[in-house]
């Protein structure tokens, strides 16, 4: 009974660290606002290809 308590122990506190991990990871990419920061780099790039597709011209 007790290797069963202490497996779900470790499942347990792994989920917990897993959910605390992804908790800070989401916290500094939204405080230091780096997912507009990483958009405004790819802009450029983006631009670039968008402006390259031929479109169909409708009048």
């Amino acid at each position: 009974m007790k290797k069963i308590s202490a497996l779900a122990l470790k499942i347990l506190l792994g989920i917990v660290l897993g959910a605390l991990g992804f908790f800070v990871v989401t916290f500094i990419i939204y405080f230091f606002n780096l997912d507009m920061k990483a958009t405004s780099m790819l802009a450029p790039f983006l631009e670039k290809w968008f402006d390259k597709m031929d479109r169909k011209q409708y009048l």
